[in-house]
């Protein structure tokens, strides 16, 4: 009897022992797994601070950190012209539209080009009023980004072709034309998150061109007159953003905007002003 009491009781320590060593070999690989577990969060932790989704910006400055590829986008203004001498008559307002393609490098640098395009026509027995605008911007620029604080953005500068017409067929079918012209167009986009998705933002872009102004009665040039003009624009609103792969994103956006044509009507220094609201969708990144 004392003989089986002692094999059991040697027994009974094997299995102790054994499912002893059992529960430290499964604390050790939960251990393992934990460790993996933890250097994966940090490294995701790394990547979303510097705004890499794919790997591609884990090392560097956050400001280095843009995956690159192509930008684009759609807007369509809704634009009332006004003339600073009152010479635009009760115009309603009219859509026009606007257009940018481009590419951006990882390093947030990039190309782009935009177009806009505002014609008008609206026809006034009244021999002191316009009857017809047309206002043509093509844009070719170098851009970047930026963050700054809270605030991110994109600085753009490059050159601009602008055309230009304001008609009035009560006398003599006149016109004024700054033709074809070429000048500098400089810009900076800003924007500033509310929450994860919403976002307010505010664009400003400024353009000086100069102009040979040809002033037209019956078809043939009356005068011509050198001239210079400056162009600026101002955009204030909400955007949302839905984010892509990597640091791009699509967005919708609508905003005021204001445009005002300084010294290029009325064959003079006389202002155009464009005033309105927008929308637009895109890609960006």
């Amino acid at each position: 009897m004392r003989r089986l009491l002692g094999w059991f009781f040697v027994g009974w320590m094997l299995v102790a022992g054994a499912g002893q060593a059992a529960a430290q070999q499964m604390d050790m690989i939960s251990y393992s797994e934990y460790e993996s577990l933890v250097q994966r969060l940090e490294q995701l932790e790394a990547q979303l601070a510097s705004h890499g989704g794919d790997g591609a910006c884990d090392a560097g400055p956050q400001w280095t950190c843009r995956t690159p590829g192509i930008v684009a986008g759609g807007e369509i203004t809704w634009l009332k012209v006004f003339q600073s001498e009152g010479q635009a008559g009760d115009f309603a307002y009219q859509a026009a539209p606007r257009f940018w393609l481009g590419y951006q490098f990882e390093g947030g640098l990039g190309l782009r080009a935009r177009y806009f395009e505002y014609d008008k026509q609206a026809s006034s027995p009244d021999p002191n009023l316009y009857d017809g605008f047309h206002m043509v911007n093509f844009d070719l620029e170098v851009t970047d980004t930026f963050d700054l604080g809270k605030w991110s953005g994109l600085i753009s500068g490059g050159v601009r072709f602008t055309e230009y017409r304001e008609e009035n067929n009560a006398i003599s079918e006149f016109s004024a034309l700054a033709g074809s012209n070429i000048g500098l167009v400089l810009g900076i986009e800003g924007y500033r998150p509310i929450t994860d998705a919403l976002y307010l933002f505010g664009l400003t872009r400024g353009s000086i061109s100069v102009y040979e102004n040809r002033a037209f009665e019956g078809g043939l040039v009356a005068n011509a007159t050198d001239f210079s003009f400056f162009i600026w624009e101002l955009q204030l609103g909400a955007e949302y953003r839905y984010p892509l792969c990597g640091t791009s994103y699509v967005f919708a956006r609508a905003a005021a905007e204001a445009q005002v044509w300084s010294g290029i009507s009325n064959t003079d220094s006389e202002d155009v002003t464009l005033f309105g609201g927008l929308f637009s969708v895109g890609l960006a990144r």
